[in-house]
């Protein structure tokens, strides 16, 4: 097998996939795995966002700032995840109130109104055509499976008329493909390794990173959610005049770039999940919340169709001694986590997590969930990233995108082994939003029921 013939690039990237070396498939020498390429790209992608859309970035978190220091509301309906609400989820540490979840899905408390600000992405009807009619300051982006992704020609006529930009009065481009994925495996027809949920939750903490700021330089301070411990008086705090986007990125890239030194134990990750599914097991991929990692992994348009997820109390879960648990946990010692995977491990199962190990730095007492499972990856804290004068607490964490991003390493690994022992291409899901998008997820669907991956 011609590896370099069997990895396709996606001609609208914009981006070369064979810029440096690809992993080897047996036969060839080995080189540089399919991870490590999918994870560069990741911070092309994350370089090319700070590069060109900082100024974007900055306005909006204007607009979010002077509206919410008006009083008026702010909603949210942003992609980070396979979800609106994937990295904003109840009691998130670093979170804050600037945002109500929701604006045609989910059950926001009040509607919105004139002077009102909407950051928005994620729809899946259209929206009212007099919505610029109503005084609304739109926050816009692009979706893969909305009619203003480049070649959208390719979705369904339904899908093509989901459109936002053209309502925008700001438009922040992520610069994500019609895909959302950026690796071809060897005959598979969709892409893996999604790039949306990271990419929105950059976008989105960004903004909020200045919108806090601006506010905070005018006296206005947000309330700060989650647990996260209390900053001491003498915490170095960030300058009120100076854009944060960059530095926000900046520190997302040198994080990704720290999962290098880990790559020893996602290779065990991804081994010992390939023993488990080729012996008959099931993969499973766990949040306390539903929205968090456990709906990332779901279904999601270019991950892998042998994929199971779970969340805190699933009353449908049903593990056994023959599969493999991945732990998405978004701080080391929460005790609902603890709880689970103690469910996890009577139930028999291996056991990995991502995620937090420390919180402001620091590991903490008691059990931790990177103490207690088989192999933990994660070199992310749980809070924010910024401590801001007047508050707290610190705000914008990373640790979702890390989170999301070595997860779907981890699974473009686990392909690759896969392949190397069976000489088959796991099944990757193509989007229900294209033509015969709906068919091609059913046959892989159906592929994992006769073969397990």
């Amino acid at each position: 097998m011609n590896r370099r013939g069997a990895i396709k690039t996606l001609p609208f990237l914009g981006l070369s996939l064979m810029g440096s070396p690809l992993a080897a498939f047996p036969g060839e020498s080995k080189s540089r795995s399919l991870c490590l390429e999918y994870l560069d790209q990741v911070i092309k992608l994350l370089e090319k966002i700070r590069d060109f859309q900082g100024e974007n970035l900055l306005k909006a978190s204007e607009n979010i700032a002077r509206t919410y220091k008006s009083d008026g509301k702010c909603f949210c309906q942003w992609e980070t995840g396979h979800s609106f609400d994937g990295d904003m989820f109840p009691d998130r540490p670093g979170d804050t109130d600037l945002f109500i979840m929701g604006y045609t899905m989910g059950t926001p408390p009040v509607q919105p109104k004139k002077g009102d600000l909407l950051l928005i992405n994620v729809i899946r009807k259209p929206l009212d055509e007099d919505i610029d009619k109503k005084g609304f300051f739109i926050i816009g982006g692009p979706n893969s499976w909305c009619g203003d992704i480049e070649h959208s020609e390719q979705l369904t006529e339904e899908n093509q008329k989901l459109l936002v930009r053209k309502y925008s009065n700001i438009w922040i481009e992520t610069y994500i493909n019609l895909y959302s994925a950026l690796i071809y495996l060897p005959g598979e027809t969709a892409p893996t390794g999604p790039t949306s949920g990271a990419l929105n939750m950059a976008t989105y903490w960004a903004m909020t990173a200045d919108a806090v700021r601006l506010l905070a330089a005018e006296g206005v301070s947000v309330k700060v959610k989650g647990d996260g411990p209390q900053l001491p008086q003498n915490t170095p705090r960030v300058n009120l005049r100076k854009p944060l986007v960059s530095a926000y990125i900046n520190e997302i890239i040198r994080e990704i770039r720290r999962i290098n030194t880990e790559m020893d134990t996602l290779n065990r990750v991804a081994g010992e999940a390939a023993d488990r599914i080729l012996s008959g097991g099931k993969l499973f991929v766990y949040s306390r919340y539903r929205e968090a990692l456990s709906s990332e992994a779901s279904a999601k348009r270019g991950g892998l169709a042998l994929l199971n997820t779970t969340f805190a109390d699933d009353p449908n879960f049903k593990g056994t001694d023959k599969d493999y648990m991945i732990m998405g946990v978004y701080r080391p010692d929460y005790s609902v986590d603890i709880r689970m995977l103690k469910k996890f491990r009577d139930a028999g199962m291996k056991i990995s997590s991502i995620g937090p190990s420390t919180i402001n730095g620091k590991k903490p007492s008691g059990k931790t969930i990177a103490d207690e499972t088989d192999f933990h990856l994660g070199g992310c804290d749980t809070g924010g990233f910024f401590a801001m004068p007047g508050l707290d607490k610190k705000v914008c964490p990373t640790s979702g995108i890390i989170i999301t991003l070595i997860f779907w390493a981890c699974m473009i690994q686990l392909a690759e082994e896969i392949i190397k022992r069976t000489g088959n291409t796991p099944g990757v899901l193509s989007s229900g939003a294209f033509k015969g998008g709906a068919e091609q997820r059913a046959n892989r669907t159906e592929m994992v029921k006769k073969r397990g991956y």
